[in-house]
């Protein structure tokens, strides 16, 4: 395995947000349309599985990495959004969360780069 280059990902993900949010306008712009099927995109976690990135543990202290989704494994599928008389299955409730989601991953990711960048810029300078 190679290593992984932060801002890479970091990068990455952003355009996999700005993809998502695209996605999500699209739906919110084609609400009333008759027919119309809400699109997604694939989840960040699938395209990052993808890259080969995994935790690793280096020392018998650390725990050991959980194999699937993480954490939250048990976590259930809730019913779908419902789909009106016309066809069309987009649910403006269900795209304004999803654009809130979109916000504040990006929030947190270009927090996460601005942080590790000043702390290269730190070290750097002695």
């Amino acid at each position: 395995m190679e290593p992984v280059n932060f801002f890479s990902l970091a990068s990455q993900q952003n355009r996999w947000l700005t993809v998502r949010q695209s996605a999500v306008a699209q739906n919110v712009a084609n609400v009333n349309t008759p027919g119309y099927k809400a699109v997604d995109v694939e989840p960040f976690e699938a395209v990052l599985n993808s890259t080969g990135v995994e935790m690793r543990k280096t020392q018998a202290s650390h725990l050991s990495p959980v194999s699937g989704a993480g954490s939250d494994a048990e976590t259930e599928e809730n019913a779908k959004w419902q789909v009106v008389h016309s066809g069309n299955s987009v649910s403006l409730e269900e795209q304004m969360l999803k654009a809130g989601e979109v916000s504040g991953a990006y929030a947190r990711n270009t927090g996460v780069m601005k942080t590790f960048h000043r702390m290269l810029l730190a070290s750097s300078r002695g």
